[in-house]
């Protein structure tokens, strides 16, 4: 009775004409849940449904005897964009869309004068058909899946890329195409860089590792590795965690995972990533021109985020090599709501050494304790790595998106050694565990926000035990520890078409340790340590202007207040580029950039020789904040598959010490302050055929170093410059095969040579010549690699993946590092390590796609 008069009553506050045998019912813009008791009047029919379905949907629509129910039912599905599906003769079903369900699309291709376009093919890409548009550009398609993917391409105009949601309106949609010609420019994003699924876009380069092809000398799309093949970038030892940008350390990097900050990044000592390529689905790196949110960083910027969408099925992948296996799971949970993505990889090294691992391992542990021979009966060395990701998903509304991220990464190396009086065991532990929250909002097609938290935490720890008749005589240990958690606000709003405004406040606090002990049973020696924290503050505001025709501009303004050293950074951030022609264009940027954690060389305790590297913060007394501006003139120009890129860029950083520079032996243990000067030029040349690619780069980098009371003041080379790299890489594909090949040549590193040794008396006394005066001998190396796509089986969702990689095929034995140093010991002794290259170095893979 209730119902029926709620329904008497609106009826009467609506329009309604009767005639002699038909009557409308004029509705406009109410609430849907007021409506169907209107509708179930009219058609005499019943709605079944969820109240929350449709408690925020509003209805404008006129009744007539001359619509008929499938007609309604469509009119209510493009309004609400919710399912309304006919169930008898007089029931209606109301359910939220998902991609189960069909709808039916329609629209018009018009070019930008509005004539309609004839014979353009439309792919729909879920089920895989096609349609064309008829001489008045119209098409048609009943059985599309709902938010599913719809391509839209023609001979001389821009790929259109839609949503079959989209077309959830009262009318068929207007679709316009741009003339190729005139939208070139805006193509530069989606054109190889390196490789397929290797792209860039301004001065950030891409990588979608979903999508990345074979690199040489990997079967697996490794990160920083890959990163190490653009120009600008070295490695004079090797590792994989060692990005030398632009001449700058790697502890001057911002390495990001889900926005967590990261501290350790390799496995096995550096020679291995510690990023999973199979969790990661795509990374941005820039050398320069970088925005103003990243901060705390003055060189490379390395954004690593995993999957970010609802798993639609359970889908992943599992493999091995020679050193490790791992597993990568997508789990939907809640359908189109909630999914989860986990990943673990463990290497096997402590149970089997592989070949592989073999050389691998030779190539860490030489000069180093593991490498001697010494005479005592038992000697184990047992080192595993293990790291694993677990990242949630949910998506409440269309409006709000929640991610929960986690890392964690861990390296064990337990090295003994004995015999029946004395025992000797080196205990190294390092890991890296992390957490983040972020929670985007939508407000409107033009502005967002974004809400995130994040903590990290870092530790390194060693120990040198020594017992006698297995007791405890002494341990010597090296401990560091870094915490690390923040916060931020992030707004983004598009001013029009081609402006947009970003801005922020971030906060964060960084507490970090170390200290070098010595224990026995009856006493305790803290031969050096450190504990301090620092919070810091900073706001930071973003204009660009995108006309993808002619010109891109980027300034940004960031602020850096750390408060426990009372200093504020005003940090102006610049890029512009300019298109000269369709084909060419010119770029320019200025940056300037602070950083306040920073990674010492210890000299202090060494006994093992491996992760002698400790991060500590900056304070007013011995280690000042860094800092950097940097200038770049770079061109590019692509015309025939040719694409001819160069950059030119000045670095200057500023108040360095000897100690985060590298300086142990020629230079006294005072902290020496200074600066160092970086020159140089990057040049990329690349050309694509069919199925044939080649590419080469050659960078020249000049640094200069200048220290307060060291060299007379005068400048000298620093300590990892390499002034000439070339990298020629190539490519080619044969149906399922893959293969690359790739050659690196690059000028010795810079070192300083002793000139005598005096070992008279009872302390060995080292004299040195000028500093890093000489260069070792040139490097080079060749790379292979191959990999084999096939399936088994008509199960379209399985694939299987071979691979197989040779590292320096020729077996070139390389000198990477020349070192002079004297023990710490009280048996003082001159120790001259020479650490050569890995040796010819194979790796087979295997690995399942589901």
């Amino acid at each position: 009775m209730i119902r029926l008069l709620c329904v008497c009553i609106f009826l009467c506050s609506i329009s309604v004409s009767s005639q002699e045998e038909a009557k409308v019912v004029a509705i406009n813009n109410k609430p849907l849940p007021e409506v169907i008791p209107i509708i179930e009047a009219f058609y005499s029919i019943k709605f079944s449904y969820i109240d929350t379905f449709i408690k925020d949907k509003n209805i404008s629509i006129t009744l007539n005897p001359q619509l008929s129910l499938k007609d309604l039912v469509k009119k209510l599905q493009q309004q609400t964009k919710l399912q309304f599906k006919i169930t008898g003769e007089n029931f209606v079903t109301i359910s939220v869309l998902n991609k189960r369900d069909t709808i039916s699309v329609c629209g018009y291709i018009l070019d930008e004068e509005e004539k309609p376009l004839k014979d353009i093919g439309i792919f729909f890409k879920a089920n895989r058909t096609n349609v064309t548009t008829d001489s008045k550009g119209y098409f048609e398609n009943n059985q599309v899946p709902y938010n599913s993917v719809i391509l839209i391409s023609a001979p001389g105009f821009r790929q259109r890329v839609l949503n079959s949601k989209s077309f959830l309106t009262d009318e068929c949609i207007k679709i316009y195409l741009t003339n190729a010609h005139e939208e070139i420019l805006d193509e530069v994003f989606i054109q190889e860089y390196l490789a397929k699924g290797i792209t860039q876009n301004k001065e950030v380069i891409h990588i979608d590792l979903n999508n990345v092809e074979i690199l040489p000398g990997r079967t697996e799309p490794d990160i920083l590795q890959t990163i190490q093949l653009t120009p600008g970038v070295n490695n004079p030892f090797e590792t994989a965690s060692g990005l030398f940008v632009r001449g700058s350390a790697p502890n001057q990097n911002l390495v990001l995972w889900n926005g967590i900050k990261t501290y350790h990044q390799g496995h096995l000592f550096g020679m291995l990533s510690a990023f999973n390529p199979y969790v990661a689905k795509e990374v941005n790196f820039s050398k320069s021109g970088v925005s103003a949110k990243y901060g705390d960083r003055i060189a490379g910027v390395v954004d690593i985020k995993s999957e970010n969408q609802i798993a639609e099925r359970f889908s992943g992948g599992a493999g091995f090599n020679m050193i490790n296996a791992d597993m990568v799971a997508h789990i939907p949970i809640i359908r189109d709501k909630v999914s989860l993505q986990v990943s673990g990889r463990r290497s096997y090294t402590d149970v089997l050494e592989t070949f592989t691992y073999k050389q691998l391992s030779d190539r860490v542990f030489q000069n180093t304790k593991i490498a001697e021979t010494v005479a005592l009966n038992n000697e184990s060395n047992d080192f595993f790595y293990i790291d694993y990701n677990a990242n949630l998903i949910l998506q409440p509304s269309d409006s709000d998106k929640i991610e929960i991220n986690t890392i964690y990464s861990k390296n064990d190396l337990d090295f003994r050694r004995s015999d029946t009086i004395e025992s000797f065991n080196d205990d190294l532990t390092t890991e890296n565990e992390g957490y983040n929250f972020k929670w985007s909002h939508t407000y409107s097609n033009t502005f967002n926000t974004k809400v995130s938290g994040y903590y990290t935490k870092y530790l390194l720890n060693y120990q040198f035990i020594t017992r006698n008749l297995g007791a405890i005589t002494e341990i010597e240990s090296k401990k560091n520890t870094v915490g690390d958690y923040g916060a931020e606000l992030g707004l983004n709003y598009r001013l029009s078409k081609y402006q947009n405004i970003s801005g922020g406040y971030q906060l964060s606090n960084n507490t970090i340790r170390y200290a070098f002990v010595t224990a026995t049973p009856s006493y305790e020696l803290i031969l050096d340590e450190d504990d301090r924290f620092l919070n810091t503050h900073a706001a930071y505001a973003e204009y660009t202007f995108d006309n993808p025709k002619n010109f891109y501009v980027s300034a940004g303004l960031r602020f850096n207040f750390y408060a426990e050293l009372d200093k504020t950074y005003i940090e102006p951030r610049v890029f512009a580029q300019k298109y000269i022609t369709q084909n060419w264009e010119i770029n320019t940027s200025l940056e300037y950039r602070s950083q306040s954690t920073s990674q010492i060389q210890e000299s202090v305790v060494s006994d093992l020789s491996l992760e002698n590297q400790v991060w500590t913060l900056a304070n007013n007394e011995q280690f000042p904040v860094i800092s950097s501006y940097q200038f770049t003139l770079g061109s590019s120009f692509r015309k025939n598959k040719w694409y001819l890129d160069i950059d030119g860029y000045y670095k200057q950083i500023e108040d360095i010490t000897t100690l985060t520079s590298g300086f142990i032996n020629p230079i006294d243990n005072i902290h020496h302050v200074g600066e160092s000067r970086i020159f140089g030029v990057d040049l990329f040349l690349k050309k694509r055929f069919k199925n044939y690619k080649t590419w080469v780069s050659y960078s020249y980098i000049n640094t200069r170093n200048t220290f307060e009371g060291i060299n007379d003041n005068e400048s000298f080379p620093g300590n990892w410059n390499i002034e000439h790299t070339v990298k020629w890489s190539q490519f080619y594909k044969l149906n399922n095969f893959q293969f690359s090949l790739g050659w690196i040549w690059h000028t010795g590193k810079a070192y300083t040579n002793v000139s005598g040794v005096d070992e008279s008396g009872e302390i060995v006394i080292l004299e040195f010549d000028e500093i890093n005066s000489n260069n070792l001998p040139e490097y080079h190396r060749l790379d292979f690699s191959a990999i084999y796509d096939f399936k088994i089986g008509y199960n379209p969702n399985i694939k299987y993946r071979i691979g197989l990689s040779v590292l320096n095929i020729y077996n070139k034995k390389n000198l990477l590092n020349r070192e002079f140093r004297t023990t710490n010991s009280l048996n003082n002794q001159f120790i001259n390590s020479d650490i050569l290259s890995l040796g010819i170095t194979p790796n087979i893979s295997f690995r399942i796609f589901w």
